[in-house]
C-alpha cells in the first residue's frame, strides 16, 4: 500500500482529479490509499474523486482540519493563486491515522509520468523528509531571511516523501506552528519556508526526476549551458514527476513545452475536452500575450523539447 496525500480547496478539484488519474495511469500494478486536506469540499466533488480512485480499485480519505489550527497563519508569496490549505501539509502527522508511517506528498499541479515505487523505497532512518533540490536553491539572500546555512540547501515542497513517524516523534506541527508564531517575518514562501526552516537539517536530497520543476525548462545563459545539460538533461528527457510550478498548463498563456501531458490525463477525467483556448477571448489573449516570441522581439523562456 502507498498512501499519497493532497491538499486542495474547491478550485483544485480537477486539478487534483488529473494528478490522482496520471499516478494510477503509470502505476497500475501498486494499490493506493490518497489522503485529501480540503477546504470546504461539496459531498458532490468529494465523490467525484472518490469514484475515479475506485475505477483503478483505490480510495480516498478526506481531511478538513480546523481553522484554529492554522490561527495566525497568512499567505505570503503567490496570495492570488494559493490558499491557507497549502499550511495543511505542515501538519500532516496530526491528521492522518497514526498507523500509517510513510506518505508521499503531492501538490496537485504535477502530473506523474511512470513508476513511482523507486523514490517511494528511498530510505529514511532517522530523517524526517526526502525532497528534490529547489530551483531557487542557489539563492543567497535566502537563507539570510531564513537564517541557517545556505550549504543544507532548500527543497521544493511540492513533493515531499514524509516519515510520519519522525514528525510525530519530534512534534514537526507543532514546531511549525510555534515558528510561524515567532519569525512570521521570515516566510516568504508560505509553507515550503516553514518546512525548510524547520527540516534544514533532517532531510535528504533525491533524483531531480522526482520533482522536475518548471524553471529546469527554461533556456540557460550560454555560459551555464554545459554545467545545465549535465544537471537537468536527463531527467527532462524522462521525467517521473513533472512538477509546472509557475504557468499552469491550463493557462491561456501557458508555454511550458510539456503542457500538453496534462492535457492527456484530464481526458480521462470527468473534465474531458476542458482547455481554456476552447474560449475565443483567451485565444485572442493568447495570440497578443506571445506575438512578441513569434515575431523575435522577446527570446523563447523554454528549451525545444527536440534540442535535448
Amino acid at each position: 500500500m502507498i498512501h499519497i496525500a493532497c491538499n486542495i480547496d474547491s478550485n483544485y478539484v480537477c486539478h487534483c482529479a488529473v494528478t490522482l488519474v496520471s499516478l494510477f495511469e503509470n502505476n497500475r500494478e501498486e494499490t493506493f490509499s490518497v489522503h485529501i486536506l480540503e477546504r470546504g469540499l461539496s459531498a458532490a466533488e468529494q465523490q467525484t474523486l472518490t469514484d475515479l480512485a475506485a475505477r483503478y480499485g483505490n480510495r480516498v480519505f478526506f481531511y478538513e482540519p480546523m481553522p484554529e489550527m492554522l490561527a495566525g497563519f497568512t499567505i505570503r508569496k503567490f496570495s492570488k493563486r494559493i490558499s491557507m490549505a497549502t499550511y495543511y501539509r505542515c501538519i500532516l502527522s496530526e491528521l492522518l491515522p497514526r498507523d500509517i508511517d510513510r506518505l508521499l506528498y503531492l501538490d496537485c499541479d504535477i502530473v506523474v509520468l511512470g513508476d513511482i515505487r523507486p523514490f517511494w523505497n528511498t530510505p529514511l532512518d532517522g530523517i524526517g523528509v526526502a525532497a528534490v533540490e529547489d530551483i531557487g536553491s542557489t539563492d543567497a539572500p535566502r537563507y539570510e531571511v531564513l537564517k541557517y546555512p545556505m550549504e543544507e540547501g532548500y527543497f521544493n515542497a511540492g513533493v515531499l516523501l514524509i516519515n510520519l513517524e519522525y514528525w510525530r516523534k519530534h512534534d514537526v506541527a507543532r514546531a511549525c506552528i510555534e515558528y510561524f508564531h515567532q519569525y512570521p517575518e521570515r516566510i516568504v514562501y508560505n509553507d515550503q519556508d516553514l518546512l525548510n526552516s524547520i527540516l534544514y537539517k533532517h532531510k535528504v536530497f533525491v533524483d531531480l526526476r522526482w520533482n522536475v520543476q518548471d524553471a529546469f525548462y527554461r533556456i540557460p545563459k550560454p555560459q551555464d549551458a554545459e554545467a545545465w545539460r549535465a544537471k537537468y538533461g536527463a531527467c527532462l528527457k524522462h521525467p517521473v514527476i513533472l512538477h509546472y510550478t509557475n504557468r499552469k498548463p491550463w493557462d491561456y498563456d501557458s508555454q511550458h513545452p510539456l503542457r500538453n501531458e496534462y492535457f492527456r490525463y484530464l481526458d480521462l477525467t470527468p473534465w474531458k475536452g476542458q482547455r481554456a483556448l476552447n474560449n475565443a477571448l483567451n485565444r485572442i489573449k493568447r495570440f497578443f500575450r506571445l506575438l512578441p516570441f513569434y515575431i523575435h522581439l522577446r527570446k523563447p523562456k523554454y528549451i525545444r523539447m527536440t534540442d535535448l
